[in-house]
């Protein structure tokens, strides 16, 4: 799944490694003989970023919106296999994806040379510090976690500039009256001005696409069924400008 991330978010992210990263030079600085360990707490820190950045893009699906679209008459309900039966002959979908298969591909490789890094860094380099004073060996460890980090984070920032939109097959999901609840996704009806529709019938599926300043997001919903999914958008999630 792709997720665009609020600047919240982001900024909250970016404390966090910082936080960590500074942890983590104040501990090999003054507890040296604790530097093996220090590993272990890269990786376990990494875990709990990856875990609050999955329950971040998940929180709009366990969230009252979702609760408050459940509320409401239950229209249809795609499974997994329906869903998967269409998308399997969807010869372009593989095509569209592209451009985030390799920004995930790029991810893998940043997180190998991430590790490479520390390894090198602080089995080789480090030792150059020795004998240097804590303020020296301070710097010396926190150059080791920074230079990494700030390589990542630009690269992340640039492959997030490149893609100019991110496609989200919904795997299952469930359209009531109130809305559509999936797997990652809940779209309140009636839709915001910012949302926009699209019928693919030869490819069998309805596209919402959520138009942002900086981001398009299109969810696709594959179905046998996807002319009544159609339908059932068209009466009860037209935008709010189109209903006045």
């Amino acid at each position: 799944m792709s997720y665009v991330y609020s600047k919240k978010f982001m900024v909250f992210s970016q404390i966090y490694g910082q936080a960590i990263i500074f942890i983590l030079a104040i501990t090999n600085t003054y507890y040296p003989q604790y530097l093996n360990y220090t590993f272990l707490i890269f990786i376990i820190s990494m875990f709990i970023m990856m875990y609050v950045t999955f329950r971040t893009s998940l929180k709009h699906v366990v969230g009252s919106e979702s609760r408050e679209i459940r509320g409401g008459r239950k229209l249809l309900e795609v499974k997994y296999d329906d869903v998967m039966s269409v998308v399997k002959y969807d010869a372009k979908l593989n095509e569209e994806l592209k451009p985030m298969m390799k920004t995930t591909l790029l991810s893998l490789i940043n997180t190998f040379i991430i590790l490479a890094w520390y390894y090198i860094y602080f089995n080789v380099v480090i030792h150059s510090f020795e004998g240097a004073d804590l303020t020296i060996k301070f710097f010396g460890f926190l150059l080791g976690y920074e230079i990494p980090y700030v390589a990542v984070t630009v690269v992340n920032l640039f492959t997030r500039k490149s893609v100019r939109y991110m496609i989200q097959v919904i795997r299952d999901f469930t359209i009531y009256d109130r809305g559509i609840v999936g797997s990652g996704v809940s779209i309140k009806f009636p839709l915001a001005s910012n949302y926009e529709v699209k019928v693919e019938a030869g490819r069998k599926f309805v596209e919402i696409a959520k138009i942002d300043k900086n981001s398009i997001i299109r969810y696709r919903f594959y179905s046998k069924s996807y002319d009544r999914i159609a339908d059932i958008v068209n009466k009860y999630g037209k935008p709010k400008s189109e209903t006045k």
